[in-house]
């Protein structure tokens, strides 16, 4: 099995640095699990790495699109695959950074994706069913076209309770079925930071505020000035949606920054939840008095009792 050390936390929590060192200690290489730094030009909104950080080590996944195209989780599963297979084969260490859970567990665990296209009128129809019953409802229509199927739906996210009721009315219960395999694709360990949620939160604000000093508005009107539809999917990215909202006089310049603030926050929040449902997570848990390189040496340890 090839070999990958994956890095997993809320936005803020610190996974950048960390990241950062243990590739210039193992000469290794990082593979961005981020949804919205695949896109050129959108650089503030995401944290991306700044240009010297992309010097001094090798990063893959990052502006490998323009704002106007579409990305999946489904793409990136095949591109991370194609990445470790060829770091691993000429000796370096890759080294998975991520923030879109969904992205990082479907290439852990080996999502079975297939080619059927989302429907827009079933979707529409979830929206209105998740609106008035929320996710139990969700739920037990899943569980009774899985019934038809012989199979069982045993996850509570919405996303993927959407996208298995679509493939089981499209009649593509194997996808299920095989979905996930057994143990992890890859061995090495999954590191996960978390933060005291005040801790947390604090640092999101102060991140959001050092945006908009580092100039996240004149990136979107940039953005825009050079021809990037304000719906695209680039767009849809917390941080740029509301700065579009200030920029069309929706919402007051403080209002956007807080709105800012609010929406990574509950961000940060579904994060959490999502890495916990993950049992395979190896957490170092930070908090006032926890040095920097004592986050270090803690994932230095699992890493080397792991390889």
């Amino acid at each position: 099995m090839n070999k990958l050390i994956t890095i997993v936390g809320p936005t803020a929590v610190g996974k950048t640095d960390l990241t950062l060192a243990l590739a210039k200690y193992y000469n290794g290489q990082v593979i961005s699990g981020d949804a919205y730094q695949v896109y050129k030009q959108l650089n503030i909104g995401t944290a991306k790495p700044t240009e010297e950080e992309l010097d001094t080590v090798p990063h893959h996944l990052i502006d490998i699109l323009e704002p106007n195209e579409d990305y999946s989780v489904s793409v990136f599963q095949q591109q991370a695959k194609i990445l470790i297979e060829n770091l691993n084969h000429n000796s370096i260490l890759p080294i998975l950074s991520g923030g879109t859970g969904l992205y990082v567990q479907s290439l852990l665990e080996n999502y079975n994706f297939n080619d059927i296209k989302p429907n827009i009128e079933l979707r529409t129809e979830l929206d209105k069913l998740y609106i008035e019953q929320g996710i139990e409802g969700l739920r037990q229509r899943a569980s009774k076209l899985a019934e038809k199927g012989g199979i069982e739906i045993r996850f509570t996210d919405k996303h993927r309770l959407y996208r298995a009721i679509e493939l089981m009315c499209a009649g593509d219960y194997n996808a299920l079925t095989n979905q996930t395999k057994e143990g992890l694709s890859y061995v090495g360990p999954v590191i996960g930071l978390q933060r005291e949620r005040s801790d947390l939160y604090n640092r999101i604000n102060r991140r959001v505020e050092i945006m908009f000093e580092k100039g996240l508005v004149d990136e979107v009107i940039s953005l825009i000035n050079n021809g990037v539809n304000p719906d695209c999917q680039a767009f849809k990215g917390i941080g740029y949606k509301e700065v579009v909202q200030y920029l069309e006089g929706l919402i007051s310049y403080d209002a956007c920054i807080a709105l800012i603030q609010k929406n990574t926050r509950h961000f940060a929040k579904r994060q959490i939840t999502w890495y916990k449902r993950m049992p395979y997570i190896n957490w170092i848990t930070i908090d006032s008095n926890t040095t920097e390189i004592e986050i270090y040496n803690m994932a230095r340890t699992m890493i080397d009792t792991s390889l």
